[in-house]
């Protein structure tokens, strides 16, 4: 299992880096293009989407993952398989005539401004393809097909640059071109990915498998909205409670911090589908605790590396007036992890007790909005961080503590919880001192290269798994390709 899931987790790492070092490229070509009221209105639309992706399709691919990974008869994953995609098609495109119907009416509304009616409707074209996408893109997970994942993955991501490029910049496009762009790189993605899935989506409706997958999925739909709400509450409160210059500055913050999710990616993208096509074996719980504590080394690792040089990125790649960002990183680093390490827990799923993540979810929402409330006057950004961080942490113990009742992992909790200490000490205590800039990189680089050595001593990281692992990679990498 750990050689399946290293090798996969670097197939999806592939297109999940490519695609947000093309993001990271992109900035300032969008900023010069588009004005800022454009540029809000792309968000707005955006966030419009992601309501739209978890709620008209009913969140179908997170019952299709549970069914189809746990089936043997290949007639009725097609059944599966079939009735999902099907039911996304007519949901995305019943949407989507809707919308287009009511355009004049809800345009500006969804925008944030006029004369957005053309926008809108190109925007609502990327809603439906991006849909249809994501489904096709999880469905190569569900198969365990990483490496088709991470061809449609690329594909989406170069031909939406290339195409964004190219009608908003040189066909003077504008907003519109941008949008038009992503549509074209969702849409051929879309097909290409369907090509390939050619035997998985059949003309068939299975009525009976359709709602046993609804069942396992509905209750995550509630849930999804319950977390959108928890990423989005401090950035309301901020400028509720502060300004717009403050909800900028811990924006960037959170971008910067956003870097870690990139490992989320790739393990996300490996280890769910293998945890519920594996869950019987009796050897898997041990390997889930293996990969957890790697996992834990590695993002300790990554948290001192953006917290100890989140101001040394910040004069690189921002202005002076957005250096105050890094206050945030030491907070929101944790924060977007620990919000997506229920994976590790992933009893809940296996018992197919969904409505307990709509519960786990809500209350994690109400945490976060009343701990945003209590600090952000108080503390500022920071406040915002520390309560955001604190109520993933939660959210994080409650699927844990929950997740262990219906599937036990023995995680090794002192090493872990040996490394996450000492870890936050130092991120806490360094910049307490007053060293100038060439002392500070010194210092900070002499703690990175002990931290290893550290986190074998106190167990966390075990020099046989360094020279395994370090074997798997190398014989993946040279391996003589058919």
């Amino acid at each position: 299992m750990l050689k399946i899931f290293l090798r996969d987790s670097a197939v999806y790492a592939v297109p999940a880096f490519i695609s947000r070092s093309i993001a990271l490229i992109l900035i300032p070509f969008y900023t010069r293009i588009l004005s800022p009221a454009d540029y809000g209105s792309l968000d707005l639309l955006i966030v419009f989407a992601s309501i739209v992706n978890l709620t008209i399709a009913l969140e179908v691919s997170q019952g299709l993952a549970r069914f189809y990974s746990a089936e043997t008869n290949p007639d009725c994953k097609v059944a599966y398989a079939s009735s999902a995609f099907w039911l996304t098609f007519a949901s995305y495109s019943i949407f989507t005539v809707i919308m287009m119907l009511l355009t004049p009416q809800v345009a500006s509304f969804i925008m944030g401004q006029s004369a957005m009616e053309t926008a809108f409707q190109i925007g609502l074209i990327y809603i439906w393809t991006n849909g249809l996408f994501y489904l096709v893109q999880n469905q190569f997970r569900w198969e365990l097909r990483s490496y088709h994942f991470a061809i449609v993955s690329l594909m989406m991501s170069i031909v939406t640059a290339g195409s964004s490029v190219w009608l908003a910049y040189f066909q003077n496009w504008g907003l519109h071109g941008l949008l038009a762009g992503m549509s074209v790189g969702c849409l051929i993605a879309t097909v290409l990915g369907l090509w390939w899935l050619r035997t998985s989506f059949r003309f068939r409706f299975d009525v009976h498998r359709l709602k046993e997958m609804l069942t396992f999925s509905v209750p995550l739909v509630i849930s999804g909205i319950a977390v959108w709400v928890s990423l989005y509450v401090d950035r309301l409160m901020i400028n509720q409670f502060l300004s717009v210059h403050e909800v900028g500055l811990y924006s960037v913050g959170y971008r910067l911090a956003s870097v870690s999710g990139l490992v989320m990616v790739c393990i996300q993208g490996s280890l769910t589908p293998l945890v519920y096509a594996n869950y019987q074996n009796p050897e898997t719980p041990k390997h889930l605790a293996q990969i957890f504590r790697l996992f834990s080394f590695f993002v300790i690792l990554m948290f001192l590396i953006l917290t100890l040089f989140a101001k040394d990125i910040l004069m690189v790649l921002t202005t002076p007036q957005f250096y105050g960002s890094s206050v945030v990183v030491i907070f929101l680093v944790p924060a977007i992890l620990l919000g997506n390490m229920y994976i590790f827990s992933p009893g809940i799923g296996i018992a197919k007790k969904t409505h307990l993540i709509v519960w786990i979810n809500v209350a994690g929402g109400l945490i976060n909005t009343s701990l945003n409330y209590i600090f952000i006057p108080s503390m500022g950004i920071k406040g915002a961080g520390l309560a955001t961080m604190l109520s993933y942490f939660a959210i994080f113990c409650a699927y844990t503590v929950i997740g262990q009742c219906f599937y036990r992992i023995p995680h090794d909790w002192p090493k872990i919880g040996a490394g996450v200490i000492l870890a936050g000490s130092v991120a806490i205590l360094i910049p307490l001192f007053s060293f100038n800039d060439f002392t500070r990189w010194i210092f900070n680089l002499l703690i990175l290269f002990t931290f290893i050595p550290l986190m074998i001593g106190i167990g966390l990281l075990r020099t046989d798994e360094v020279s395994t692992v370090g074997r798997l990679i190398q014989a993946r990498l040279f391996a003589p390709r058919d």
